[in-house]
């Protein structure tokens, strides 16, 4: 048992497939192809999902499915937006494993095979991702990781930790995922606000399949653009509203027990940072009156 913690198989050469949902990004996509061809891992499909833009990005992703034999487009009749796009990819990708593309972000050549790795020694794990390098509109870097999840093995305590959306949740949506965990989450799901953030929903229902590995190597880089999506939402607090109901319902619909179902939704429900104060007053208090009470 404890071998397989540490290593799945030795053998183990799974088809990855790379899923790049792509529209008017004519100005920069090319730099992400180019590092998906670098990629040492070389089984791999592309899978293009080519959102009916009014530029030159059909041509240009054509012109490299044309040098390539492992590359397919999905050319939209009409646009779907990011979400939809996604988990149409999602649906007709062959690989065992999964990642996202997006256009505007360049990864390392070692990136695929690195993160096949970190799945390969934690069976359990459904995603494997690394450190981002963030480049903003201005031209200012930084990078951004996420270790919170290290180590927990208890679907509950993974959900709390994805419920509160804590600094760089976003971070593991620049990671490989299993196939199956797709299929067992059913996508990801617009909120009432439309696309806000729903790679929240998206990661938290996956924080409830299994764990997450995270690689403390930067292997992707993230080039933010004036035109971002993430940059041109307002997060208004109808908007975040509507995302926590969302939570709350990928919550409910998930697999794990009852009772967790019911810690998670409360959590999310009761103003997370107000309860948590509480619980962990609560619990303090508890801890001293055993400590402190008088014997009988």
């Amino acid at each position: 048992m404890a071998a397989r913690q540490t290593h799945e198989r030795s053998d183990w050469r799974p088809k990855v497939t790379a899923l790049v949902p792509c529209y008017n990004s004519a100005a920069f996509i090319s730099l992400t192809l180019d590092s998906l061809a670098a990629q040492t891992w070389d089984n791999l499909e592309i899978l293009v999902g080519e959102d009916n833009s009014t530029d030159e990005t059909f041509e240009l992703v054509s012109a490299f499915a044309r040098s390539r034999g492992d590359v397919r487009i999905l050319r939209r009749s009409h646009n779907l937006g990011w979400l939809r796009n996604s988990n149409d990819l999602m649906a007709n990708a062959t690989g065992e494993l999964m990642f996202f593309a997006f256009h505007d972000d360049v990864i390392d050549p070692t990136y695929v095979e690195s993160l096949v790795r970190a799945l390969n020694d934690n069976p359990g794990a459904v995603l494997s991702y690394s450190d981002v390098e963030v480049t903003e509109v201005s031209g200012e870097t930084a990078v951004c990781s996420f270790d919170r999840l290290s180590g927990l093995q208890d679907s509950l305590a993974r959900g709390l930790v994805m419920a509160a959306q804590p600094p760089g949740w976003w971070v593991p949506n620049r990671g490989l995922f299993r196939a199956w965990a797709f299929h067992r989450s059913g996508g990801i799901k617009p909120n009432s606000q439309g696309e806000y953030s729903a790679d929240w929903t998206w990661l938290l229902h996956l924080s409830l399949l299994g764990t997450f590995v995270r690689v403390p190597e930067i292997l992707c880089h993230k080039y933010y653009r004036s035109g971002s999506i993430s940059k041109v939402w307002d997060r208004s607090r109808a908007q975040q509203r509507a995302l926590r109901v969302a939570g709350i319902r990928e919550v409910w619909r998930s697999e794990v027990s009852l009772s967790k179902k019911t810690i998670l939704v409360v959590y999310m429900a009761l103003r997370r940072p107000r309860l948590l104060r509480w619980l962990r007053t609560t619990k303090q208090w508890l801890n001293a009156q055993w400590v402190h009470r008088s014997p009988e």
